[in-house]
C-alpha cells in the first residue's frame, strides 16, 4: 500500500477511535446489586485471587493491583498461591468461559468450596455454571471470518478493533472493573465512574500523523522473502506496563499464516537482545525514571525509539525518534514513590485508558493496511491458553 493510502487509512483515525469510545458503552450495566455483592464478598475474603489468560489475564492483573493498592491482600494470574483457602475468593474473567487454564481454576475452587465471582460474555459456559456471582459483559459475536475492514463497515455490533470475539469483552471489563474500584474504595457511584471514563475517553482526539509515523517504524513481519526484519520490544511499568503488554498480544496476531511478528515485552523471561532496526516502544505517562533509561540503552544498541507520554519536553520524549502525545498523566511528588504511581481514583488513570483504546484502534489500522483478515489473525492465535 503506497503513502496515499496510508493517509487515508490514518485520516479516520480519529474516527475509529471515537467510535470505540462509543460502543464500549453500548451495552446495559450490571445491577448496583452486583457491585454491592462484589464489593462484600471482596471485603469478607482473606486473598482475592485474580484468573484469566491472554488479554483477560491483563485485566485481572489490572484488578488485583488495584485491589493490592486500596489494602486487600490479592494476587493476579502470575502470581497465584499453590495453597487455596475457603476464605480466599476467585474472581475469574473469560470471555468465552471456556478458556481451559481458567476453568480449571474455578473447578478446583469451587471443589474445596471458595466462592467464585466471574466476568463472561457466555451465559452458557462451562464457567457459568461455577459462578457464586457473575457479570454477564457482552462482548464481540463468534462469526465466519471477514475482511477486517469489511466488518468495520457493516455496523455489525462489533467492529474491526474487536477481533478473535474478546476485546470488546475485555475493555467493557477493564471499565467496569475500575468503576468497582471507585465504589469500593471511595464510594462513588460505579455508573457515573464509567460514564465519566467513556466521557474522558471520548474528550480526547488522537493525532493521526503522530499515530502514522508510528506504523512507518514498525518493522514488517518475518517471512522467506524478509527473515530478517526487526523486532519490537513493548516497555512499561505499573499499569502502563499492562496496556503495553496488552498491545503486543495483539501485535503479534497482525500477520498473514505464513509470515511472524516477533513482538517482546521487556520483562519476557530471556534475553531480549536489541539490534539495530528493532523498535521499542515505550509507554510512560511522565516520561521519566526507568522508561527513559530504557529509551537510552535502546539508543545505544541503535534501536528505534517510540514514546507514548503527556510530557512532550520529557527525557524519554527527547529521546525518541516518534512521540505520540497521549494527555491524562498527573506528575505525583510523594516522597518514597520510586516509579509509576496506581491512584485510589481510576479516574486518574485515564493516560492509561487512552492507551490502550489508541493501540486498539491502531490495530485496526494496521490490519487494514496490511490486507489482514479474521482467518489471518487467528492463523497467530496461541494454543496453550
Amino acid at each position: 500500500m503506497n503513502m496515499s493510502s496510508l493517509d487515508t487509512v490514518f485520516a479516520g483515525f480519529v474516527d475509529d477511535y471515537l467510535k470505540l469510545c462509543e460502543l464500549l458503552r453500548s451495552f446495559d450495566l450490571p445491577s448496583y446489586t452486583l457491585f454491592d455483592e462484589f464489593k462484600s464478598m471482596v471485603e469478607n475474603s482473606h486473598r482475592v485471587l485474580c484468573v484469566g489468560t491472554g488479554r483477560s489475564g491483563d485485566v485481572a492483573d489490572i484488578l488485583s493491583k488495584f485491589l493490592r493498592n486500596i489494602g486487600f491482600h490479592s494476587y493476579g494470574p502470575e502470581e497465584l498461591p499453590y495453597m487455596f483457602g475457603k476464605d480466599d475468593l476467585v474472581v475469574a474473567i473469560s470471555g468465552s468461559g471456556s478458556t481451559p487454564y481458567t476453568l480449571e481454576i474455578a473447578r478446583f475452587a469451587k471443589d474445596i468450596g471458595i466462592p467464585i465471582v466471574g466476568f463472561t460474555s457466555n451465559m452458557d459456559s462451562p464457567l457459568a455454571r461455577f459462578l457464586d456471582l457473575v457479570f454477564h459483559v457482552p462482548g464481540a459475536p463468534r462469526r465466519k471470518p471477514l475482511r477486517y475492514e469489511v466488518v468495520s463497515l457493516s455496523g455489525v455490533y462489533s467492529t474491526p478493533l474487536l477481533m478473535l470475539g474478546g476485546t470488546l469483552f475485555e475493555l467493557r471489563s477493564l471499565l467496569l472493573i475500575l468503576s468497582f474500584i471507585g465504589y469500593t474504595a471511595l464510594g462513588l457511584d460505579p455508573y457515573k465512574i464509567f460514564a465519566d471514563l467513556v466521557s474522558l475517553c471520548i474528550s480526547f482526539k488522537p493525532n493521526p500523523d503522530q499515530v502514522k509515523s508510528l506504523y512507518t517504524l514498525i518493522p514488517k513481519p518475518r517471512s522467506v522473502s524478509n527473515p530478517l526484519s526487526g523486532k519490537v520490544v513493548a516497555v512499561g511499568e505499573g499499569l502502563s506496563g499492562i496496556v503495553v503488554r496488552f498491545f503486543i498480544t495483539r501485535l503479534r496476531h497482525c500477520a498473514h499464516p505464513d509470515e511472524e511478528r516477533i513482538c517482546f515485552y521487556w520483562r519476557d523471561r530471556g534475553s531480549v537482545a536489541l539490534r539495530p532496526g528493532d523498535l521499542t516502544l515505550i509507554v510512560s505517562g511522565s516520561g521519566e525514571g526507568v522508561p527513559a533509561i530504557m529509551a537510552r540503552i535502546a539508543k545505544m544498541k541503535e534501536s528505534r525509539v517510540a514514546s507514548i507520554t503527556s510530557y512532550l519536553n520529557s527525557e524519554l520524549a527527547k529521546l525518541s525518534d516518534v512521540v505520540v502525545y497521549v494527555p491524562g498523566r498527573i506528575l505525583q511528588r510523594i516522597e518514597g514513590l520510586r516509579g509509576s504511581y496506581l491512584p485510589t481514583d481510576p479516574r486518574h488513570s485515564i493516560f492509561e485508558l487512552r492507551t490502550i483504546l489508541l493501540l486498539e484502534t491502531f490495530i485496526q489500522s494496521i490490519a487494514r493496511i496490511e490486507g489482514l483478515t479474521e482467518r489471518d489473525l487467528w492463523a497467530h492465535h496461541p494454543d496453550f491458553i
